[in-house]
Order: structure tokens, then C-alpha cells, then sequence
């Protein structure tokens, strides 16, 4: 079976290349239209005009680096390029690559496995003589997502197999095995600002509720005394350098929150009325190996068991107590195909980034950005797909680094349509009407009839994906702006134009049409 897959994508490459190679010396955009037949209504020659005549007026006026590319996916064949070649950020459309290269490489139904481990003996009294190893091997789904909004299901789930087992003490330490990726948390191209945020949670093999927390800061007891501050999930392991203050009732709130990387947690500062309601932050950790383990170990006092010694994260197998271990719990995530569903229709960056870094563990022997980046290059590549413009620096597109080009991205949506895997890739994708902002791409035509991932970040906005033309053709398409005038707002506009005119598009009914065949 793996044989033929990789027989049909060499199949599906060579008919891409072959169909780029016999439009490359005549860029569509610079073709003159041909007359046609009746019977000629489908020759893309005919098609690039009529989708020239309708996406030119969307396009006339605009400035700013913007690429659009529109490309036939029955016949692989582009309609309309424009600028289609110039390097641009993507925002989060990178997960149109990161996604495709987890069903290609890894497949809809690889699932992740945490486990924990013992390496002593049950002494009677219930004391374990040894250490607890909890080991990550990437799993983004040790929260409440996938389990009835219960953050800590797995972590209670492995301290009651624990307590079940007759354990009530451990004498070693609580090790956090983290080595199945490597220790570079953050991409080189993620923007500080971005770190304190969910949006910016770091990447860890061993992670839990998508290594964010939430900061809640109420008042004190009366006007003047400091801010209560707390964690939910409770976590011992991170720290406050707390300077809010609560002020009289009549008084303003003012909140602030900051990173403090060298004590492990966040500075808030500011007032807060006394009696005022709550200001909550959803903010990411800045070790998620050392958080995880914080509240495993508050779970476990839960549970009536006491661990001895400290906390310990390992990112070096070679550092691991080199004592026998048994299994204690272990537990296997979802199926791939339901984190694919989640970065790319919920646009989930620390999902995106766990599964580049396990694309990279798995595939090349090493969980790291640069690893991760290499197999989805080797995948368009594969695909027949130019990687000439493209840089991956990370797998959500939250990286300043990374590049694609208008082009690389509708080859990339054209090649999985042939995809074993497509309808799971497809159906990933925002559906207009009925899932994200429900403002975009309301217009009839469009809706259940466009299938979408959008991107963006400052300065930068891109929606790509596939729209079915009133003919009931399928078209892969990818608008990606940077640096627009108008702001986010007027690039969202012109893609929704772009979409919107693709999906109420007909050959049969184009102007352009008519007067080539003499109607």
C-alpha cells in the first residue's frame, strides 16, 4: 500500500510539472485570448481570460506586495497569475503546508502516546523507591479540548492508575522526559511581543493544555492592599512579581501584564477596584515542560500522593537515571486528523507547531523547527511543487521568516486534490457561512461553495483555498497581501472579492466567452 501511495504522488508530480512546464514560457497573465469553439469552453486558454475579465477589476487599483494565483484543479492547468512568483509572509496559511505534510507523512490516524514510568520498587506502605518519569513524545492534546473542558483529564486519569497501584509516597524526583523534541522552545523568527500571548505558547514534547495558563487578578480585601493573583490551571511552578494594587470602588481599573522569563512566570501591575470583577489573561508559560510537571505534581497531592524530591525536566536521554522502568499509565491521543481540523479551522498555532516538530522526530530522527521544515520541503518537492521561494521557519506561519509565493500555495492545494488524503485536508478547511467570521464571504454564492484557510498577522493577510464555480468546476486559489494600504481590512475585502468571484463564475455565462465564440 505505501508503495502505490508513493507511486500515485510521483504520478501526480510528474503531471504538475509536466502542466507548468507548458504554460511556463507563456505567463497566463501576458497570453491573448484565442477565439474558441462552443465546443472549446473549457480550454484554459479560454478559462484564463474569463477569469482575467472577472478578478482584473478586483485587482485594478490595489497596491501594496500582493500575489494571486487561481489555478483549474482538474487540470492543474493556472487561469490567472498575478504576481503570483513574489515572495511573501504567509501569516498562518503555513499550515496549508504543515498540515498537508502530517496526512502525507504521518497519516490521518497517527496518534501521539504520553506515558508514565517507575524505576523502583513498591516498598510495603505504599512507598515507591525510586523516580516518576513522565514522558512527552509531542501530544498537543493534554487539555480540556478533546476532554468535556477538563484541562487536567489525562494528568488525574495518571494519578489515580498510580494511587490504584497502592503508591501513597515516592522517594526520588518527578522527571519530565522532554528529549523526543529538542530544547529550542520558540522559532528564531517569533516576534518577542508575541511570546507573552497565547498565540505564542512554546513548542515541547512534553506539554499540557496548550501550554497556556490563565492569570486571574481580583482585588484585595480593601482599598489599598495588594491584587490577589492566581493560576487555573493551578501551578505552583510559576511565579508573580505582583505590584497591583486594589483601589477604592470609585476608582479606575488599570491591569498590566508582562513577562518575567527570569523568575519563571509574569509581573502585573496596576489597580483594580475593590469589588470590581476579575481580570482574567490567557497567557503562555514560558517552560512548558516544567509547567506540566508543577501541575502533575499538585494532581498526585490530589490524589493522596506525596513525591520527595524535585522537579526535573530532561531534554537529553543521556541524562536519565539509568535504572529499569515500568510502565504505570499511558495514554494515546486522537487521530492526526483531529488536530488537522483544529490548526487549520480553529487556526491552532502550538498545534501547528507540535506536529512540524514530530513531522521532524518522526521522519528525520530529530524534533527540531529546521527538521520539521526539511520534511515539508521534501514533500513539495515530492509533489513536483518549487520550493525556490519558499522558507519554513516554523509550521503555523506566526514567524516573520518564513516565505511563499501566491504560486508554491495553489500548486501545493492543486496536487492534494489527487491526494489519498484529500477529503480530510478538505474538509479541515473554513467552510463560507458556516465556520469562522461569520461576516467574510456571506455572499450566497459563496456559501458551502468555498473552502478557505485564512492568515494574519501585522501587515499581513492572506486567505487560500478551493471555490466551486457555478459550473460546478473545482478551483485552488491563493490571495496573500503584505504591506496593503487600508490595512486589514481592505486585504480581507479584496480576498473575499477574489473568492466571491471565483464561486459565482461560469464559463458558459462569461462576457468574455460570448464574444470569443461569435454568441
Amino acid at each position: 500500500m505505501l508503495e502505490e501511495e508513493r507511486s500515485g504522488t510521483m504520478n501526480r508530480a510528474c503531471i504538475l510539472i509536466l502542466a507548468l512546464a507548458l504554460t511556463a514560457a507563456a505567463p497566463v497573465e501576458a497570453q491573448t485570448p484565442r477565439a474558441a469553439s462552443p465546443d472549446d469552453l473549457y480550454a484554459p486558454s479560454a478559462s484564463s481570460a474569463a477569469i482575467a475579465a472577472a478578478l482584473d477589476p478586483v485587482m485594478r487599483g490595489r497596491r501594496g506586495s500582493i500575489g494571486v494565483a487561481v489555478y483549474s484543479v482538474d487540470r492543474s492547468a493556472p487561469l490567472y497569475l498575478r504576481d503570483a512568483d513574489r515572495a511573501l509572509l504567509p501569516a498562518s496559511n503555513m499550515k496549508l503546508y504543515t498540515t498537508a505534510a502530517a496526512l502525507d507523512r504521518l497519516g490521518p490516524d497517527f496518534q501521539f502516546t504520553t506515558s508514565l514510568y517507575a524505576d523502583g520498587p513498591l516498598l510495603p506502605g505504599g512507598t515507591l523507591d525510586g523516580n516518576l518519569i513522565l514522558v512527552g513524545r509531542g501530544d498537543p492534546s493534554l487539555s480540556g479540548r478533546f476532554f468535556a473542558d477538563s484541562a487536567t483529564y489525562v494528568l488525574d486519569r495518571f494519578a489515580d492508575d498510580l494511587r490504584r497501584a497502592g503508591v501513597r509516597r515516592v522517594t526520588g524526583r518527578l522527571i519530565g522526559d522532554a528529549s523526543f523534541f529538542d530544547d529550542e522552545l520558540a522559532a528564531p523568527g517569533w516576534e518577542a511581543g508575541n511570546l507573552l500571548w497565547w498565540y505564542g505558547a512554546r513548542v515541547s514534547a512534553l506539554s499540557f493544555n496548550d501550554n497556556v495558563v490563565v492569570v486571574e487578578i481580583r482585588p484585595g480585601a480593601s482599598a489599598g492592599t495588594a491584587a490577589q493573583v492566581s493560576f487555573h490551571p493551578r501551578s505552583d511552578g510559576l511565579r508573580i512579581a505582583n505590584r497591583a494594587v486594589t483601589s477604592g470602588r470609585r476608582g479606575g481599573r488599570s491591569i498590566g501584564i508582562g513577562r518575567r522569563p527570569d523568575i519563571g512566570g509574569y509581573e502585573i501591575w496596576g489597580r483594580i477596584p475593590e469589588g470590581g470583577a476579575p481580570v482574567r489573561y490567557v497567557v503562555a508559560v514560558e517552560d512548558p515542560a516544567a509547567y506540566t510537571l508543577s501541575v502533575m505534581r499538585d494532581r498526585l497531592q490530589r490524589f493522596g500522593i506525596e513525591v520527595t524530591g524535585r522537579d526535573q525536566v530532561v531534554y537529553d536521554r543521556d541524562l536519565l537515571p539509568r535504572r529499569a522502568r515500568r510502565l504505570v499509565a499511558s495514554h494515546t491521543s486522537p487521530r492526526l486528523v483531529e488536530f488537522v481540523r483544529v490548526i487549520n479551522k480553529r487556526s491552532q498555532n502550538f498545534f501547528a507547531e507540535q506536529i512540524l516538530k514530530t513531522l521532524g522526530a518522526v521522519i528525520e530522527g530529530d524534533g527540531s523547527f529546521d527538521d520539521g521544515a526539511d520534511v515539508v520541503h521534501d514533500l513539495l518537492r515530492g509533489f513536483g511543487v518549487s520550493t525556490r521561494s519558499v522558507v519554513i521557519d516554523d509550521g503555523s506561519g506566526l514567524s516573520r521568516r518564513d516565505i511563499v509565493t501566491a504560486r508554491t500555495t495553489a500548486e501545493l492545494l492543486v496536487v492534494m486534490r489527487s491526494h489519498p488524503q484529500f477529503d480530510e485536508y478538505y474538509d479541515s478547511l473554513l467552510i463560507a457561512g458556516l465556520d469562522g467570521d461569520p461576516r467574510r464571504l456571506d455572499a450566497s454564492v459563496a456559501v458551502g461553495n468555498v473552502r478557505t484557510k485564512t492568515g494574519t498577522l501585522r501587515g499581513v493577510s492572506a486567505l487560500s483555498g478551493y471555490a466551486t464555480t457555478l459550473d460546478g468546476e473545482l478551483l485552488a486559489f491563493s490571495v496573500i497581501t503584505n504591506g496593503m494600504p487600508g490595512g486589514k481590512g481592505a486585504s480581507i475585502g479584496l480576498e473575499d472579492a477574489v473568492a466571491e468571484a471565483l464561486a459565482s463564475h461560469s464559463w458558459r455565462r462569461s462576457p468574455t466567452l460570448e464574444r470569443e465564440v461569435g454568441r
